[in-house]
């Protein structure tokens, strides 16, 4: 299995994951990933990099700096050993990481956990575990106070140190007061007028043939005799006593670290898991960053011996340059043969292959479009490469069979196991022989196999035997290159004939060579071509057919939002309209109120009677009535009665008029025809076109911008069917206007100006007949006869309002 591992190019991911880690921790835990032992792990891996994923993408990275390994400090915490000022610095760092990484979690997922309750919550991988991070809030203000550096330590902590450190201040002025005396008495035997430290020891620099004017001791001379540093016998007691603070301060500090490491051998469960919660949660980010950085998706799992792979690519070929397979495996067949030129990418296929099933077990996303699916084999035996070995005396076909042998022995029902160039670096006859007699022991042994090889035996095999299939590497004559795509069910061919006739070998030879194959193999090997052929052309086409669809669907989705964008924008203006006459109701029945109070205030000087106040009451009323019937009838513009098949309706939601072909189906949707174009409306959302009125015009303009948008959108399916003229030679008055309208529609929903109508010259009826319509119709802006070169009188052209 590691030497499977190696040969997969395992190691190359785990290289890519380690790189993602933040802390050093977190890359030796990806660098001893392994695939998982069981189905169930591999799933918790799998969700925890979901969950990583998923983070990054909402929120980003987490706060990972300062993050170091304090696990043996700890450990010597624990065993009674005294830390130094670094040692506590690394745990203070860690635990102020502790406290950022908790205030990484969303508000909005604490929340939500909150409100449905703890044990009810779904597990999240990466919130769970900094949510069971410690902050030890004692802990650190006790080491932050305490120590200031690597090798300093503050004055604050304790107070016996704050006291000890005050005296020996003390002591150090008066050690000064004392030199600057002698400095001022004997001013003419100094070297310099200065105060420096020998050995801990305050001293001054005395010339040397003036040592006895200074009484003292010397505790050092320089480099050429000169000068010798003597202390005063003045300040010899003076030095005793900060000698000896200085040994009380050091004791003091060493009392403090003790403390604080017994502080943290008090915590030392606490930030342990605090350190593996930590490496964890690195973990898990890098295999996420990963992820996003492959563009990878997380596989689904199974142990049925299925694998189905869509766009799949190589992790460790470069992005730009890999070209992405469709791989299937377990399905209709559990044993594939892969056939075809060198270096067409059949290895990289069983590369790509292994080494994504690997990735899954391990937990890992997979550089494939998703859905895709992979099995959870208990073992994945791949022979690729050449292990051949000077030393062993092995050759290419003995460490090929080496490998075999062991790998045979193990397979079995659970295994992958991946071949290179099976049976190759012996006789052909016998290499074959061999290569199908491996195929079969393994498919009874009930693997899963996947082989690459260069025999044409095995293509019939594999044509032959129930549960095998042929693959082949997609290989273009033309260019002499190959295009890297995996064709399942076409077995290969070399194309050693045609990459030497192209490369420039003399045709006597490649004749030659070819009388030389048997008639059977060369019209094994034209059928097979052609069916290579023959299935390249059937993918291309489907490549074409599947992006037509796909450009498809984003047009009907297109539509239905713009339709619904439609709909609410016409939802917003009968409200408006609605609150709109609403006010003008409640603003005259005010004014109207106010009007009554003034009249009943003023009856008797104005001589009025009660008829005056009811004949006003009855004008508001009306009004009312009026208003109320408006507002129905705008917020309800639907058909009256049943629909008529032939007759035409106005879709309201497009404002399209079209002729009704069909009554309401179970749905409620009528098909309406209008021109060249056929749709379905709902059957409540049409209106006779007769029954349109004035205030349409009104509202057209405020509509036109939506209209415009589902014009556009049905123009896209229409426009192949658009001509910017229309012929009505021949046709009857009634037949003509009717075509014009319908040509008229067509033109303005494609956005074509100006139009073309083609009425000849004849007696002149029909141009008088098109020109009354095209005056009366809205559409129209403005329209004229054709000019010399465009018809003449017989040629009416117009320009259109779109």
């Amino acid at each position: 299995m590691s030497r499977s591992l190696r040969k997969l190019e395992f190691p190359g991911i785990i290289r890519l994951l380690s790189e993602q880690a933040d802390t050093a921790p977190g890359r030796i835990l990806c660098e001893r990933l392994l695939p998982a032992e069981n189905m169930a792990e591999a799933e918790r891996r799998l969700r925890e990099t979901d969950d990583a994923v998923k983070r990054l993408l909402e929120y980003g990275g987490l706060p990972f700096s300062g993050i170091q390994d304090i696990s043996s400090q700890v450990g010597r915490a624990g065993n009674g050993a005294v830390l130094n000022g670094r040692d506590l610095l690394q745990i203070a760092a860690l635990l102020r990481a502790v406290v950022r990484m908790r205030q990484a979690i969303p508000e909005v997922w604490t929340a939500a956990k909150r409100e449905a309750g703890n044990e009810d919550f779904p597990y999240h991988a990466i919130y769970n575990r900094i949510e069971a991070l410690t902050p030890c809030q004692k802990l650190l203000q006790e080491i932050e106070n305490s120590i200031a550096g690597e090798e300093e330590i503050f004055d604050s902590a304790s107070s016996e140190l704050m006291s000890i450190r005050r005296r020996i201040r003390d002591a150090q002025a008066n050690i000064r007061t004392e030199l600057e005396k002698v400095l001022r008495k004997h001013s003419s035997a100094l070297q310099e007028a200065l105060i420096t430290v020998r050995g801990d020891r305050y001293v001054v620099p005395v010339k040397s043939e003036h040592r006895s004017a200074v009484p003292g001791l010397i505790h050092d001379s320089s480099a050429s005799g000169n000068t010798v540093f003597i202390e005063p016998m003045s300040v010899v007691q003076l030095n005793n006593k900060i000698r000896e603070l200085a040994a009380e301060e050091r004791h003091e500090i060493e009392r403090i670290l003790a403390r604080l490491s017994s502080a943290v051998a008090e915590e030392a469960a606490a930030l342990m898991q605090n350190v593996q919660l930590l490496t964890e949660l690195d973990f898990a980010m890098a295999k996420g960053k990963l992820s996003l950085d492959m563009r990878a998706d997380a596989p689904s799992l199974n142990t049925e011996g299925r694998v189905v792979l869509h766009q799949a690519r190589h992790p460790l070929i470069n992005k730009d340059d890999v070209v992405p397979i469709d791989f299937e495996l377990g399905i209709d067949y559990h044993s594939l043969v892969i056939t075809g030129p060198n270096t067409g990418g059949k290895t990289v296929t069983l590369k790509t292959c292994g080494l994504l099933t690997l990735m899954a077990k391990a937990g890992l996303h997979i550089p494939a479009r998703s859905p895709s699916e992979v099995c959870f084999f208990d073992q994945v035996l791949a022979d690729i490469g050449d292990e051949q070995s000077i030393e062993q005396s092995l050759s290419t076909f003995s460490s090929h069979m080496t490998e075999i042998i062991a790998i045979t022995k193990v397979a079995g029902p659970g295994t992958l196991v991946l071949l290179d160039e099976l049976g190759a670096g012996t006789d052909p006859s016998e290499g074959a022989a061999l290569a199908i007699a491996i195929l079969n022991a393994l498919n009874q042994s009930g693997a899963y196999t996947v082989a690459t090889t260069h025999y044409s035996e095995l293509k019939g095999y594999a044509m032959n035997t129930e549960g095998v299939e042929n693959a082949s590497c997609e290989f273009d004559l033309e260019t002499l290159q190959p295009t890297y795509r995996l064709l399942i069910g076409v077995p290969g061919v070399s194309h050693a004939f045609s990459i030497a006739q192209k490369l420039g070998l003399s045709e006597d030879i490649i004749a030659d060579a070819r009388q030389l194959i048997s008639e059977e193999a060369a019209r094994f090997e034209q059928l097979v071509s052609a069916i290579e052929t023959s299935q390249k052309e059937i993918n291309d086409k489907k490549s074409e057919m599947d992006k037509l669809q796909a450009e498809l669907e984003k047009m009907r989705q297109d539509l239905e939002e713009e339709k619904a964008e439609i709909a609410r924008e016409q939802k917003k203006m009968v409200a408006a309209a609605e609150a709109e006459a609403a006010e003008i109701v409640s603003s005259t029945r005010k004014q109207m109120d106010e009007i009554i109070e003034m009249l009943e205030t003023e009856r008797n000087e104005l001589s009025l009677d009660h008829r005056v106040e009811s004949e006003l009451r009855g004008r508001i009323s009306e009004a009312e009535k009026k208003i109320s019937e408006g507002q129905k009838k705008l917020s309800s513009d639907q058909t009256s009665g049943e629909i008529v098949v032939g007759e035409r309706y106005e879709a309201i939601d497009l404002s399209i008029e079209g002729v009704a072909k069909t009554l309401p189906d179970a749905k409620g949707q009528v098909v309406l025809e209008s021109g060249q174009i056929s749709f379905s409306v709902a059957a409540d959302r049409l209106r006779p076109a007769g029954k349109k009125e004035k205030s349409a015009d009104r509202r057209r303009s405020a509509d036109r911008s939506l209209r415009g948008k589902a014009a556009r959108e049905l123009s896209t399916e229409r426009k192949m069917y658009a001509s910017t003229e229309i012929m009505l030679r021949g046709k009857r008055a009634d037949e003509a206007l009717q075509a014009i309208d319908h040509f008229i529609d067509d033109a303005v929903l494609n956005g074509i100006s100006p139009i073309r109508l083609i009425h000849g010259k004849g007696t002149g009826v029909l141009r008088q007949v098109t020109h009354d319509y095209l005056m009366r119709d809205p559409r129209v802006k403005s329209f004229r006869l054709g000019a010399e070169g465009e018809g003449g009188d017989g040629v009416t052209v117009a320009e259109l309002k779109l």
